[in-house]
């Protein structure tokens, strides 16, 4: 990657480059999710259901609703629902009645997700991190405070 500034055209517009920046996203995004997926193979998860392990592990036996989940990882409740179903199955998360609001459910991780986290998932983590290619813990962290910049939330985005 590098650190030489590129200049920009007079005649490219602002909303030109921003939708060329976009693109680039989604197709950096949708590659870097089919390789997450066969990093995770062996575990049969998805990026997003071990981003959701991850979040579980973080909120400990306080457990999270997965309206907050959804929230946490930028996708829609449904989506956070499926994360959850999926380690419900494999029997790394379980769902319990939220002990204030009957009507509210809280996921939490099961000993055995306990277990994963512990024993595997700093080597996954350090799995997905190689999936960034060789670029350096300076560009790293600059390519998230960059992406962190782009709202993730419907109610920062101003539309046209």
């Amino acid at each position: 990657m590098s650190e030489v500034a590129l200049p920009i055209s007079s005649d490219e517009n602002e909303d030109g480059l921003r939708f060329d920046a976009f693109m680039q996203l989604l197709r950096t995004a949708g590659a870097l999710d089919r390789a997450a997926a066969d990093a995770l193979s062996d575990l049969d998860l998805t990026a997003g259901a071990f981003g959701a392990l991850v979040e579980l592990g973080a909120v400990g036996s306080s457990g999270i609703a997965p309206s907050e989940l959804a929230r946490r990882l930028a996708v829609a409740r449904r989506t956070a629902t499926l994360y959850v179903d999926i380690l419900t199955r494999q029997g790394w998360a379980n769902r319990e009645a939220h002990p204030d609001d009957r009507r509210m459910v809280l996921a939490r991780l099961t000993t055995a997700g306990e277990t994963l986290l512990a024993d595997l998932g700093e080597a996954y983590k350090r799995r997905l991190s190689h999936l960034l290619g060789e670029i350096t813990p300076l560009q790293a962290e600059r390519l998230r405070q960059l992406l962190a910049l782009v709202p993730t939330d419907a109610s920062q985005r101003k539309l046209a």
